[in-house]
């Protein structure tokens, strides 16, 4: 949509005011002569000075000097003896006459000039909101080709016209990045005037030295070392007439501003993906040579042991080694685990399959899937009757209590009691899963659900996935993780899930659901 600056009316309707001024004069002398009795001789003269000044003030310079001459005229021809006539008896009435006509002259000049002023102010606020937008809608977005399409808009929108952006494209060719309307074209010789631009850096086109028979003007768009053009076919030809270059300068130089923040922008997250990418690079290899070789290097010595020295070795070694396999092996399956489902997480492979489960059920199971490292372990659990079942994924989000459950069986001593605690609280569940471990060093509750981040001073091995994982399904879930320490000593990390109603028939009787807290526990 084009947008005009406001205008003043009465400037371009010379016709209309010709017409008001001789109606205002007519209606001023009909008053004038009803009193005429009452009225002493200045004060028929000032009445002729209300005309001068509203049609001066509506009309502008011309119509109000044609109001001054008719108004003398009529004093003159109704109210100057001899009557009727333009002869004048006295010669004292000439004064009368002249100074009535400058006063008239004086009063239109200066409510031409101000009339002037308002305009020119009007055009500058205009000029001044249209720069601001043009520099606030750019700030949105640091999409190079959004905002070249922002500052076309802006561009049609204070010079009216059509308007489009040419940028270099590296290999000495152009390459037109936005355009409005879409029709706007320009002809090979109009291509010229644009490839000119962009490497004198200088505006050529109408208006300019430079090709000044084009129908556009060309204006360069500077982005670092690289230059673009924007071509404008200015609707508003007084932009051109008057010589207003300064608001076509103040435009492109917003515009480059924009162009040149949104290329740095780009930049900068080329620049933050490479590091991301490089970052996750160092971390996979320090996992492949030491997370993952530690367990291989177990497995291989003890298979090793057993091979060759199987004779040697008394029953209670053997069993000693066949642990280590077997335990090094679910380690590392658990990291490859991890590994894979970050990879799921983060591709979108992951898909959420939510149903209705019991939580004893889904803490049941995660507890088994650890098997011998929970044994020994004192672990509670506490379910509020108000959560008979949890609405999650139960692949996922038992992937999620793993994780939490083996993170606190890591830094937790064995005789240490891990506590889970389950409560609803309005349309939310609420899980607490607790430890007496060392805590969370302070300023880390939120680092160590970075990828490939454990906490600081932290000598137990991990892949550093686990908690990411976490993070990664809970957000899934709409829901937030946190990582607290506790008041007496160790950590906890809460989780708030959305919950939508649960159906009526689901909610099992009193007997069922002792029956999965016993299995829970």
């Amino acid at each position: 949509m084009i947008v005009r600056p406001p205008r003043i009316q009465g400037y371009h309707a010379s016709w209309f005011g010709h017409v008001a001024a001789i109606f205002s004069v007519a209606v001023t002398t009909i008053l004038v002569f009803w009193g005429r009795s009452w009225l002493t001789p200045p004060d028929l003269v000032m009445l002729y000075l209300l005309p001068i000044m509203g049609v001066a003030f509506r009309f502008g310079q011309g119509a109000a000097l044609l109001t001054s001459a008719l108004s003398v005229a009529a004093y003159d021809f109704f109210f100057v003896h001899p009557y009727f006539t333009f002869l004048v008896s006295d010669s004292q009435y000439i004064l009368t006459f002249t100074i009535l006509f400058v006063v008239g002259w004086v009063i239109s000049s200066l409510m031409n000039r101000i009339r002037a002023q308002e305009q020119e102010a009007r055009d500058r606020e205009f000029q001044t909101e249209g720069l601001f937008r043009l520099g606030r809608d750019a700030m949105t977005t640091l999409d190079d080709a959004e905002v070249a399409r922002i500052i076309t808009r802006h561009a049609v929108g204070l010079f009216g016209g059509e308007a489009a952006i040419w940028v270099e494209d590296g290999q000495g060719g152009l390459s037109r990045v936005a355009v409005t309307p879409d029709y706007f074209q320009l002809s090979e010789q109009g291509m010229v005037v644009v490839r000119w631009c962009c490497e004198n850096g200088q505006a050529a086109g109408r208006g300019t030295e430079v090709f000044p028979d084009e129908a556009f003007t060309a204006l360069p768009i500077a982005m670092g070392e690289q230059f673009g053009a924007l071509a404008v076919r200015i609707g508003d030809a007084t932009i051109l007439k008057q010589g207003r270059w300064g608001l076509l300068e103040a435009f492109t130089r917003q515009a480059s501003l924009a162009m040149d923040r949104a290329r740095l922008g780009e930049e900068a997250r080329g620049a933050a993906v490479r590091v991301q990418a490089e970052q996750m690079r160092a971390a996979l290899l320090s996992m492949a040579s030491h997370d993952l070789r530690t367990p291989l290097a177990a497995i291989t010595g003890a298979g090793t042991a057993l091979r060759d020295d199987d004779a040697r070795l008394d029953p209670r070694q053997q069993a000693e080694l066949l642990e280590t396999i077997c335990s090094e092996a679910e380690r590392m399956e658990r990291l490859i685990g991890n590994l894979l489902d970050m990879v799921r997480l983060e591709s979108g492979v992951s898909r959420l399959r939510q149903e209705w489960i019991p939580f004893e059920e889904l803490a049941g199971s995660a507890l088994a899937r650890l098997g011998p490292r929970v044994d020994g372990r004192r672990v509670s659990l506490e379910v509020d009757e108000k959560v008979p079942m949890v609405h999650v994924d139960p692949v996922l989000f038992e992937q999620v209590l793993v994780n939490l459950l083996d993170n606190a069986i890591k830094h937790a001593r064995r005789e240490n009691e891990i506590s889970w605690k389950v409560r609803a609280e309005r349309d939310r569940v609420i899980i607490r899963i607790g430890d007496r471990g060392p805590g969370i060093p302070l300023g880390e509750e939120e680092r160590i659900f970075e990828k490939f981040v454990r906490g600081a001073g932290s000598e137990v091995p991990g892949s550093g996935l686990g908690l990411a994982i976490c993070r990664g399904v809970v957000d899934a879930h709409h829901g937030t993780i946190r990582a607290l320490n506790r008041a007496r000593g160790g950590a906890e990390f809460r989780i708030e899930l959305p919950q939508p109603p649960m159906p009526v028939d689901l909610y099992p009787d009193a007997d069922e659901r002792e029956a999965l807290r016993e299995d829970g526990e």
